[in-house]
């Protein structure tokens, strides 16, 4: 059988608990008490003096009020792209194709146009063409292995 009456005093110790800490929540520390970080990231401590080694860094901003100076300034510029390969006229009618004949019968119906059987049936196959087209083009560049003389990944 459970014991209703200590249940209730433990609540009521959590709830004195709890209103102690929102009394002492605006008090401020003692300050006989240790930090609780080394001394080198107090900021108090790190606004006076400035680094041990005399090299200029993160913190002599603090002590001079400017910015130590970036020794990277040289940073990574990548080189320009390459251009972009040209299309051919097939393989630009077979993305037509693919984009085209289902662009077509989406705003044709969309618009509530007739449609004759023969502008659907080119569409159809304006899609399946231009789906044929692109996955016959596909390059294998590398030539089929056996199991044996793995390469791994190859870039």
């Amino acid at each position: 059988m459970p014991d209703w009456d200590n249940a209730e005093q433990k609540g009521s110790d959590e709830d004195a608990a709890w209103r102690d800490l929102v009394a002492r929540f605006d008090t401020p520390a003692a300050s006989d008490q240790p930090s609780p970080w080394p001394d080198r990231e107090d900021p108090e401590v790190t606004a006076v003096q400035p680094e041990a080694s005399g090299t200029p860094g993160a913190s002599s901003w603090r002590t001079t009020g400017k910015p130590a100076p970036d020794p990277d300034d040289g940073h990574f510029v990548p080189p320009p792209p390459p251009p972009l390969p040209r299309l051919e006229p097939l393989t630009k009618a077979a993305w037509a194709g693919l984009f085209g004949g289902p662009a077509y019968l989406l705003v044709a119906t969309a618009a509530r146009w007739s449609m004759p059987g023969i502008a659907v049936f080119c569409a159809i196959a304006a899609f399946v063409a231009g789906v044929a087209l692109l996955v016959l083009r596909l390059n294998d560049s590398d030539p089929p292995s056996s199991g044996d003389d793995d390469d791994g990944a190859v870039v």
